[in-house]
């Protein structure tokens, strides 16, 4: 069972408060934040790969790959060759959806040519623990105007 954390961002302070601050509770229940300058933000159950927690709002970094192919060489029955269609850092914004699980969206990559390649770029993508926390929208909130989700 994942455990259930929150952590708050002040918007007068523009920095993280302790959570007892800026929420009203009653026995186990978080009922909301106390007012309108806080934003809770609430712990996905993922750690990323160097050990921090990753909440909602984080900006992650991921090591992508998709297409795996292999070349055989028939001659000797071996394989001699694997490689991916895309093969490349994406960056998103984490959100914690019900239905799907822990995704990202406002994806961007080192390589956008490769990323997409024959593709449309997605709208989100499932993330796990090999993820790397690098920021978040509070302290990064330039990441959010450069990388626009999609749109068809």
């Amino acid at each position: 069972m994942r455990e259930i954390k929150f952590r708050a961002w002040s918007k007068t302070l523009k920095r993280f408060v302790p959570i007892w601050s800026a929420i009203e509770t009653r026995g186990d229940n978080v009922l909301r934040a106390i007012n309108s300058d806080f934003i809770v933000e609430q712990y996905t159950g993922i750690d990323d790969r160097v050990g921090n927690a990753v909440h909602e709002n984080d900006i992650v970094e991921i090591d992508y790959t998709a297409g795996h192919h292999e070349k055989w060489d028939m001659d000797i029955l071996a394989r001699i060759e694997d490689y991916y269609d895309v093969d490349t850092i994406v960056r998103g914004v984490v959100h914690i959806w019900p239905s799907t699980g822990v995704i990202i969206n406002h994806i961007s990559s080192e390589n956008p040519e490769q990323f997409v390649g024959d593709y449309r770029k997605p709208q989100y993508l499932h993330i796990n623990k090999d993820c790397v926390v690098i920021g978040n929208i509070h302290e990064n909130p330039e990441f959010i105007e450069r990388h626009r989700p999609y749109q068809s």
